[in-house]
């Protein structure tokens, strides 16, 4: 579990400091970590989620005996005060890859923890060092810490403009506390702006977390073979009780496709299920007649004002293991929400 630093920008005019605790644990793949701020925040705050998906494909040739993909999926949970301030910033990256050989049979599925969650086990440190830039070198996990801690106070624009430079694209600003590319962190941010919906009460923490699972099938001369990865990532604001006070939830599903020979067929990110809105198109398929986002959103409100607990035990049934609950707006399997959703409380 990864508690973060963080300032909270309090009030319309004044800024106060929250000190919390920070600390970094790699974990396995079968317990995600969660990133959580605690504080106090008062005032109007805005809250949300965001994420930038980047797929580097390679094909069985000459050169390589097997063909693979990596996903990144960069993402992030952005909270804003009313003067459009960050208060909040929790950045992390589901890195992913599968292998498959020369007949289009899977070799490897890839799923493992996120950047954060590999920690130390993440091994940029030594590299950073070599470069000679930050003394000692600096591991992922405190870099993107150093980046989070930076962009505490400013506005998002700001944030989106800041001037980027040296042999990474890292920030002009953190020559020697983050010296890697932040431009998908860049993008995630930007993409969080535009998810914002105002926070009802008053926040005491902020959390971030994601669940990942992989699904591939493997190619013959009947049809393409594919590697799909689904990133459910989570936010949430807490109150000081531990009660949700909202949570938004997005997943980025992202496949690639290869042949017998074991060559790319396809391989380029989309949206988002949020930002695909009805072209999803669970609608015809829903026996409530409701598209992907609708299920989630009501989803996301009957989660309010309940703690992790009351989450992670809600009664399950239905075709899809969806909540008993929810019959009439929700009847999706919502099994990887709740992961996400408790390991982001906890």
């Amino acid at each position: 579990m990864k508690k973060l630093l963080a300032l909270l920008v309090c009030g319309l005019m004044a800024l106060s400091l929250v000190a919390c605790s920070n600390n970094t644990e790699p974990t396995g793949t079968d317990t995600p970590e969660s990133t959580e701020t605690t504080g106090t925040t008062t005032g109007a705050v805005s809250m949300g989620v965001g994420q930038s998906t980047t797929m580097s494909p390679t094909s069985v040739d000459a050169d390589h005996e097997e063909g693979s993909v990596e996903v990144n999926t960069t993402y992030a949970l952005l909270a804003v005060d009313a003067e459009g301030k960050i208060v909040d910033l929790q950045v992390d990256v589901a890195q992913n890859t599968s292998t498959w050989d020369g007949t289009g049979a899977i070799v490897t599925e890839g799923l493992q923890g996120t950047k954060r969650e590999r920690g130390d086990d993440y091994a940029m440190k030594e590299t950073s060092a070599a470069m000679g830039n930050i003394e000692g070198g600096a591991e992922w996990y405190e870099q993107a810490d150093a980046f989070e801690e930076y962009c505490i106070g400013k506005t998002v624009d700001e944030v989106l403009n800041m001037e980027l430079g040296g042999d990474h694209n890292s920030p002009v600003d953190l020559t020697t506390s983050c010296t890697m590319s932040v431009q998908e962190f860049l993008n995630a941010i930007a993409d969080a702006n535009e998810h914002l919906t105002a926070v009802e009460g008053e926040v005491a923490s902020y959390g971030l977390a994601s669940e990942t699972t992989v699904s591939t099938t493997a190619a013959s001369a009947d049809g393409d073979g594919s590697v799909q990865y689904n990133v459910t990532y989570a936010g949430v604001a807490l109150d000081a009780d531990g009660k949700v006070l909202l949570t938004d939830i997005d997943v980025a599903q992202n496949t690639a496709k290869f042949d017998a020979t074991g060559t790319i067929v396809s391989a380029d990110p989309i949206d988002s299920k949020q930002d695909r809105k009805d072209d999803y198109g669970m609608r015809s398929a829903s026996p409530i007649g409701a598209e992907w986002f609708e299920q989630a959103a009501a989803f996301e409100e009957y989660c309010v004002g309940k703690t992790a607990a009351e989450i992670e035990g809600m009664e399950l049934g239905g075709d899809h293991n969806s909540p008993v609950d929810l019959a009439t707006s929700c009847t999706m399997a919502v099994g990887d929400f709740i992961t996400a959703i408790t390991k982001a409380c906890a």
